[in-house]
């Protein structure tokens, strides 16, 4: 695994176990192995490989237990553009994965989207010790990681030397 996708991996693993850290690597590893299978024999171009990699990083982030409906865990917040009743919810996955017990609860106003939703949660955040650092996959969704204050800066400079620009 490249050394800075490693080191992203590493920051936003940080509130999971060790164990539970390793399965999201494997399921990293697998899925981007998964991705270069179907997307042809080598070499790959820079932006494709790019590209695998930040969709493996997404298949990894969310975990569901194995005999549950719920999550395991959930890093990464991840919503179609039109899709703001996703944000509530995603949200509170985060949140608890982060170990934060405040439950977040979001009252929309008519006409609020997304954008209104993640502003909504970031405000949230702050006091708790915690921002939401954006990435914007593409123009259909919006996509982000929670982290503490103190790996903030890191992350953000870890994430743009992979590629992920938010």
């Amino acid at each position: 695994m490249n050394s800075d996708w490693a080191a992203l991996l590493d920051l936003l693993l940080a509130p999971l176990s060790d164990e539970d850290g390793w399965q999201v690597r494997r399921a990293f590893v697998q899925a981007l192995e998964t991705l270069l299978l179907d997307s042809g024999s080598l070499p790959y171009a820079p932006e494709q490989l790019r590209w695998a990699r930040a969709d493996a990083l997404m298949a990894a982030l969310t975990a569901h237990a194995e005999d549950q409906a719920i999550p395991a865990w959930w890093l990464v917040l991840q919503v179609d553009w039109k899709a703001a009743d996703e944000v509530e919810w995603q949200a509170q996955l985060i949140a608890k994965t982060q170990g934060l017990t405040k439950p977040y609860e979001w009252q929309a106003n008519p006409g609020d989207g997304v954008p209104e939703g993640l502003a909504a949660f970031a405000a949230w955040l702050e006091p708790q010790g915690f921002c939401y650092r954006p990435w914007l996959r593409d123009e259909d969704a919006y996509a982000g990681f929670v982290v503490p204050h103190a790996l903030a800066e890191a992350v953000e400079v870890v994430a743009l030397r992979v590629g992920l620009d938010g």
